[in-house]
């Protein structure tokens, strides 16, 4: 028995602000979602091999980070990838080298969640 794989499942008070986020900010797309009489529910977005599903919860509100969780990401020109958030009027963090040897920088999407977007950098 193993482990295949993992979806990340967000909880959204406001599900079309942050779908339309996750569209236009990251690039994902919409592979199916589900609604009903009270409108959209659920979605699962992708973007290459990153999934993410998102789910309606009106009984929750937009938060402040969660120190204890975020949601890292790679990106193949992260320099690039902050230079078109910031164009599209996004206003993603200065951007920073570690000590574990990435080049990164963070965002927060509507509902809070903080993003994190790195490179790994070569060895040298």
């Amino acid at each position: 028995m193993k482990l295949t794989g993992s979806v990340l499942v967000l909880s959204c008070a406001n599900i079309v602000a942050v779908a339309n986020f996750y569209q236009q900010a990251l690039q994902f797309i919409i592979v199916n979602q589900r609604s009903d009489g009270n409108g959209l529910q659920w979605l699962h977005l992708q973007n290459k091999d990153i999934v993410i599903m998102l789910e309606a919860d009106n009984t929750v509100s937009v938060q402040p980070y969660n120190e204890r969780s975020r949601l890292y990401l790679y990106s193949d020109d992260v320099d690039a990838f902050h230079h078109y958030l910031q164009a599209k009027g996004y206003a993603p963090e200065t951007l920073r080298h570690t000590d574990y040897r990435t080049h990164e920088f963070d965002l927060h999407d509507p509902e809070g969640y903080k993003l994190t977007i790195g490179q790994r950098q070569l060895k040298e």
